[in-house]
C-alpha cells in the first residue's frame, strides 16, 4: 500500500479541495482582496491590514449650471485577524493509509471543522448588519418574508445580481413545506454546491447551513419605554438612550432599534423610503446611570448618520432624511433576553472574505501550501521528540469584513 506521507503537496491538494467543498459562506462572499494582501511594496510585504475605500454615491443636479457637492470619500480598515488550525496525533500505520482511506478518516473531518468555523465566523457578521425582516422567535417560512427582504435591498440601491439568502435548516424545513411546488426535493439532492436549496425564491439563491448564528437579545428588547436621550447631530456616530433620565437595562451587540421619525433613504435619490431607519447596536452596552450611548451602524466610521442637511454639503453617506429627536420614542426589536435564530440576505459585496499564506517554517522539512480560487491551506508534519509522538496540523489564515453594511438584510427566525 503507497504512503500518502512520501509527497505532502498530494495532501495539501486533497485538503484545499475537501475545504472549499465544506465552506457554503465562502462561495458567496466578495474574494477579491487576496491579491492585495500578498503584494509587495518593494521587498515589504503588504502586512496583515489594507485600507479600502467605502462606496460612492452620486446626486443629480439641477439646471445647466454646475453646481458641485464636496466629495468626502471615506475608507475602513480590513484586517486578516484569524488564525486557527486543527492538528492530532498520528501513528506509523496511518501514515500507509492511502489517500482515499486517509481523506475519510483524517482530512475529510479536520476540513469539516474548519470551513464550519468559517462559516460560522462569516454569519456572525450579522451583528453588523442594520436592515432586518421577520419577527424574532418565528421560523420564517412564508414568500412575502424573503420578497420583504428583496425590497429593503432594492431601498438600499442594492444591485439585483448576485443576491444570496442562507436559512438555518429548521427554516428550511419549514420552507420546504411550505413551498413544495418551488423546491423539487431531487433537484435539492443533486445539488453540486453543498449547502444549496437547488433553487430560487423572491430572486435570492437559496443556501442552508447548521451554522447561522443565534443572537440573544438583550433587556432593552421590546420595551416601550426607551427614548432617545439628548440632541443630535450630523455625523453622530453614536445613539444615546434613557427611559425618562434612568437607564438600568441592557443591549447586547446586534440588537436592531428604530427611532420614531427617522426614515431610511435612497442613497442614490436621498428620498425617504417610508420605513423607520433601522439602527444596529456594534457594541454591547451596560449601564445604570441615567443613559447609555449606543454605537451603532449607521453610525459607526465610515457610516456616520447623515441627513438631508449634510447632503446639501458633501457626499455620499446619507443615511437618514432627518436627524433623530430629543425623547423620540426607540423601539428595540425582539424582547428581553430572546434567543433567536439570525438568517441572512445579502449580495455578494455586503461581506468579504480574504484567505492568504502562512510562512513555511525553514525547519518542517514535511509540509506544504497551497491555494486555489481563494481558498489558502498549510499543512506540516512534524515530530514531538519529547513525548515521541508524530503530529500532523492544517492551518488557515484568513480575515472578515463588513463592506457594505446597507447591501444586506437579516431574516429574523
Amino acid at each position: 500500500m503507497s504512503s500518502t506521507f512520501v509527497n505532502p503537496t498530494k495532501v495539501v491538494a486533497e485538503s484545499l479541495r475537501q475545504l472549499k467543498n465544506e465552506s457554503v459562506m465562502g462561495k458567496l462572499v466578495f474574494r477579491g482582496y487576496e491579491d492585495e494582501f500578498q503584494s509587495r511594496v518593494g521587498s515589504w510585504k503588504i502586512g496583515s491590514s489594507i485600507t479600502i475605500k467605502a462606496p460612492v454615491y452620486f446626486r443629480v443636479q439641477d439646471g445647466a449650471t454646475i453646481n458641485t457637492v464636496d466629495l468626502v470619500e471615506r475608507s475602513t480598515t480590513f484586517t486578516i485577524s484569524y488564525r486557527k488550525h486543527v492538528a492530532y496525533p498520528i501513528t506509523s500505520s496511518e501514515m500507509t493509509l492511502n489517500i482515499d482511506k486517509f481523506t475519510e478518516r483524517f482530512i475529510r473531518p479536520a476540513m469539516q471543522a474548519l470551513g464550519n468555523y468559517i462559516d460560522l465566523s462569516i454569519l456572525g457578521l450579522y451583528a453588523q448588519i442594520p436592515n432586518q425582516v421577520g419577527t424574532p422567535g418565528t421560523t420564517p417560512a412564508d414568500f412575502y418574508t424573503f420578497a420583504s427582504a428583496q425590497a429593503v435591498l432594492a431601498e438600499e440601491a442594492c444591485p439585483e445580481d448576485n443576491r444570496w439568502s442562507v436559512v438555518d435548516p429548521w427554516a428550511q424545513a419549514k420552507m420546504a413545506d411550505s413551498f413544495k411546488g418551488l423546491f423539487a426535493m431531487d433537484k435539492v439532492r443533486q445539488s453540486i454546491n453543498k449547502g444549496s436549496m437547488g433553487g430560487m425564491l423572491a430572486g435570492f439563491d437559496m443556501y442552508t447551513s447548521n451554522n447561522v448564528n443565534t443572537h440573544t437579545c438583550g433587556t432593552a428588547a421590546g420595551l416601550a419605554t426607551n427614548l432617545k436621550f439628548g440632541s443630535s447631530s450630523e455625523g453622530d456616530t453614536t445613539v444615546a438612550i434613557d427611559q425618562n433620565g434612568s437607564w438600568s437595562n441592557t443591549v447586547t451587540a446586534g440588537d436592531i432599534f428604530t427611532i420614531a421619525g427617522v426614515n431610511s433613504v435612497n442613497p442614490i435619490t436621498g428620498e425617504s423610503t417610508g420605513r423607520l431607519r433601522q439602527f444596529v447596536c456594534t457594541t454591547a452596552a451596560d449601564s445604570t446611570g441615567n443613559s447609555t450611548a449606543l454605537a451603532c451602524t449607521p453610525g459607526s466610521s465610515p457610516y456616520a448618520i447623515y441627513s438631508a442637511d449634510a447632503a446639501k454639503n458633501y457626499l455620499p453617506y446619507q443615511n437618514v432624511d432627518a436627524l433623530p429627536a430629543d425623547n423620540a420614542a426607540v423601539s428595540i426589536a425582539g424582547t428581553a433576553s430572546l434567543a433567536h435564530k439570525v438568517n441572512l440576505a445579502a449580495h455578494k459585496d455586503c461581506l468579504g472574505l480574504a484567505m492568504v499564506p502562512l510562512e513555511m517554517p525553514a525547519s518542517a522539512p514535511w509540509g506544504a501550501q497551497d491555494s486555489y480560487d481563494g481558498y489558502t491551506i498549510r499543512v506540516i508534519r512534524f515530530y514531538d521528540g519529547i513525548n515521541d509522538q508524530e503530529y500532523v496540523r492544517f492551518d488557515v489564515l484568513f480575515g472578515l469584513k463588513v463592506l457594505n453594511p446597507f447591501l444586506g438584510c437579516r431574516i429574523a427566525g
